[in-house]
């Protein structure tokens, strides 16, 4: 039996990634797609987190489908990505192979600058969140109606430096993954540049890293044009290592 742990992205919820999650299950995997610390609720709630909740979500789950799963994949959008590289440091082959979408290794060069203002000055004590921006997640008219209902509207500036910190301990392990990984990224991702893709493929220690770059999507790539494509892409990427 073949397990698969699929994660949502920051201020998400598990509906953002229903469309992998539902293919995944068509194909006979026994999928769980948890809800992250702090998301689901309210902008407070997500305030009070950290990343180390986060993981704690995700190795949990982790240790359930590892018990009844002779093998388990691992799929992540965003912040998921970031927490199944975390997940790939800590647990080696354990992960038999990662799909990661949008991988923010680094962000735009305009979103970095903008952390490091208000983080390091007495902006902090000013700006508290962050208004997302529908038009730079999703393409798709339908997918943004879907992702402004499934998420939270804003993003608390304590959670995007709780990203930041993952991220740099992530960043510093990168050579101790060796695991199979397929990189799914929008051309034209305006969170996470699609560099990230040659800056991941050049880190990691992995003998097979493949990539998938999308024309028609933005960073939400499972709420976008194109999601049904990715999510059949992923199964066939997890089937060359059952």
């Amino acid at each position: 039996m073949h397990g698969c742990l699929i994660v949502h992205g920051l201020t998400g919820t598990p509906g953002c990634v229903a469309s992998l999650k539902n293919q995944l299950v068509q194909d006979g995997f026994v999928v769980r797609s948890p809800c992250l610390a702090g998301h689901g609720t309210t902008i407070d709630d997500l305030r009070k987190v950290t990343w180390q909740d986060w993981y704690d979500t995700v190795h949990l789950n982790f240790a359930e489908l590892k018990r009844s799963c002779e093998k388990v994949y691992y799929a992540g959008i965003s912040l998921g990505a970031l927490l199944g590289l975390k997940l790939a440091v800590e647990e080696g082959w354990g992960v038999r192979a990662l799909a990661l979408l949008g991988t923010p290794l680094i962000l735009s060069p305009l979103e970095t600058i903008a952390i490091k203002i208000v983080k390091n000055t007495p902006l902090k004590h000013i700006v508290k969140s962050i208004k997302k921006d529908l038009f730079k997640s999703v393409n798709d008219p339908e997918g943004r109606i879907l992702y402004q209902q499934m998420s939270l509207p804003r993003i608390p500036s304590e959670a995007v430096y709780e990203l930041c910190k993952l991220r740099e301990i992530v960043f510093k392990d990168m050579k101790k993954i060796t695991n199979p990984l397929y990189l799914i990224h929008a051309k034209k991702d305006h969170v996470a540049p699609v560099k990230n893709v040659s800056l991941i493929k050049n880190m990691v220690s992995s003998d097979i890293v493949e990539n998938l770059i999308l024309n028609q999507s933005q960073h939400v790539i499972t709420l976008d044009f194109e999601k049904e494509m990715v999510a059949k892409q992923v199964v066939n990427f997890f089937a060359k290592f059952h």
